[in-house]
């Protein structure tokens, strides 16, 4: 057997030292490719041993790059080189290929509904807010409603109201209406409220329509005048002056009533006729309405008229009596003269005043009659005075 030089035997052992070197290096770079860091650095290429590796990493690289790809929403990556691996990772994002497909499909349906639900509501002259049930969180006003809020209704005041309605909600599925005024820096507003408990995305949501009824107000307000009034003189009339007396009288409320009957328009009428009587009635009626206090004149019929005055509202007693017997003599100095200027005929009222007081327990025929005895009192006491 040929022995070895000194020079060989240096070769090999520095052949054995690279060995080494290499085994090294490759078991420290298996190691951190094992427990998933890819940045350390890689063998050189004169470390044979470790290109499998390199390979090896190579591929974790690229595979780890296309997960990125994916998780970013990118669906367009497949494996080929990984075997049953490569199968279950292409499935995979063939299944979030068709999930991505199928949420793009809703989306673009949901903004479709959206914007058609904008469109709709922008065009509606119902005014539409969305309010969360519980934060009272504003999630939604369609134009009408924000355009209101520029016309001097203040967009707190508006809100108040909705929050309050929605605190009286009941807990249940039931639409409530309610109708509430709104006063503006000009003008009055009337509105229907309707409240509709909706599931809003993730909100339990109440769905507010407002509807301006101001117009119907202000033509029912005017239909329930003319009902009201007398046409001729334009006070009230019996109607509406039976009503208030019923009223007050059941929720028993110090008031006075005064009963005015003209004295002599039966004359009249026959005498100069009814266009004269006429003319006579309108004055009485327009005096009684100068009347100190919130007086409600009404007339119930002919020649007869009640005033009714709520305590803390007008004058007392005598203070009416005052202002009756000046009516009384102002319409002495407006009567009707010829042309010589003798008088045609006395203009005057007779009348009866009656205090009823608060929580007083009293009929309404009774209280009629006793204004009607005094009234009665009064014009026989004048009645030579009528006569002169």
């Amino acid at each position: 057997m040929d022995t070895l030089s000194d020079d060989e035997h240096r070769e090999f052992a520095k052949a054995l030292l690279s060995f080494g070197d290499m085994v090294i290096e490759m078991r420290e770079f298996a190691r951190n490719v094992s427990r998933g860091n890819l940045d350390v650095p890689i063998p050189g290429t004169d470390n044979e041993l470790a290109a499998p590796l390199k390979a090896l990493h190579s591929t974790l690289k690229h595979l780890s790059w296309q997960t990125k790809q994916v998780a970013q929403g990118n669906y367009e990556h497949e494996i080929v080189f990984m075997g049953e691996y490569s199968a279950a990772f292409n499935a995979m994002i063939e299944q979030l290929r068709e999930h991505q497909k199928e949420h793009k499909r809703h989306v673009e349906e949901l903004d479709k509904a959206n914007s058609i639900f904008q469109a709709i509501t922008s065009s509606m002259t119902e005014l539409i807010v969305m309010v969360d049930k519980d934060s009272l969180e504003r999630l939604f006003a369609n134009r009408r409603a924000e355009s209101m809020l520029a016309s001097g209704i203040s967009e707190q005041q508006l809100y108040d109201i909705l929050y309050r309605h929605i605190g009286l909600m009941e807990n249940d599925d039931e639409p409530k209406k309610e109708e509430f005024m709104l006063a503006g820096n000009t003008a009055r507003q009337y509105f229907e409220l309707m409240l509709y408990p909706i599931r809003w995305f993730e909100h339990q949501a109440v769905a507010c329509v407002l509807t301006d009824v101001t117009a119907n107000k202000e033509k029912y307000h005017l239909l329930e005048d003319i009902a009201y009034r007398d046409i001729m003189t334009g006070v009230y009339n019996r109607y509406y002056g039976m009503r208030t007396l019923n009223q007050w009288v059941q929720e028993r409320f110090a008031f006075r009533l005064v009963f005015v009957d003209m004295d002599m328009l039966k004359y009249v009428n026959d005498a100069f006729g009814h266009a004269e009587g006429d003319v006579y009635i309108k004055s009485v009626a327009g005096l009684l309405q100068e009347i100190p206090g919130t007086a409600i004149v009404c007339r119930l019929g002919g020649d007869e008229f009640m005033v009714l005055i709520r305590d803390g509202h007008g004058s007392g007693e005598s203070d009416i009596g005052a202002a009756l017997e000046s009516i009384r003599g102002r319409l002495a100095d407006s009567s009707e003269t010829d042309e010589a200027g003798n008088t045609r005929y006395n203009r005057s009222i007779s009348f009866g005043i009656v205090e009823v007081g608060e929580g007083a327990n009293v009929e309404v025929s009774d209280i009629l009659a006793e204004a009607d005895e005094k009234m009665y009192e009064y014009k026989k006491a004048h009645k030579n005075q009528r006569r002169a």
